[in-house]
């Protein structure tokens, strides 16, 4: 017996959402960490960004508000782990390679049997799908 696969619905994209989702926020939760700080860090790792630029930026990608983002990375700073510059500190650098080792992983293991032409189509789908969406958020 053949089982036919599902549509691709805004519904199932979500429940895989929030099921990767879920496996992040576990290990966040074990370093009290939030998503929107360990958003920050990853961002940060990458380089160094002006505050403007990287509240901007996150918040755009994850649809909150500047103020919220600027709570989130106020408490990272307050915590040590991000120096007022706008830098990891050691601390910072720190938990992002604690939690980077944690999940790559998990990743790994949600990847892995995954063709490579299935994973570009999948890019491609979800490039298309976010830029038609941050699209009608931009209309009045």
């Amino acid at each position: 017996m053949t089982v036919a696969t599902p549509p691709l619905t805004g519904a199932n994209l979500g429940v895989a959402y929030f099921a990767v989702r879920k496996n992040l926020l576990n290990v966040l939760d074990d370093h009290d960490l939030t998503f929107e700080q360990s958003l920050l860090l990853n961002y940060l790792r990458q380089g160094d960004a002006a505050r403007a630029d990287l509240v901007a930026s996150t918040a755009d990608n994850i649809k909150i508000s500047a103020a919220e983002v600027e709570s989130h990375l106020d408490a990272a700073i307050a915590r040590g782990l991000i120096a007022d510059g706008l830098t990891l500190t050691e601390e910072g650098d720190r938990l992002q390679q604690q939690i980077t080792e944690r999940t790559q992983p998990l990743t790994r293991t949600f990847f892995s049997d995954i063709p490579a032409e299935d994973l570009a189509v999948t890019a491609r789908v979800l490039a298309t799908l976010t830029e038609r969406a941050n699209a009608a958020l931009a209309k009045p």
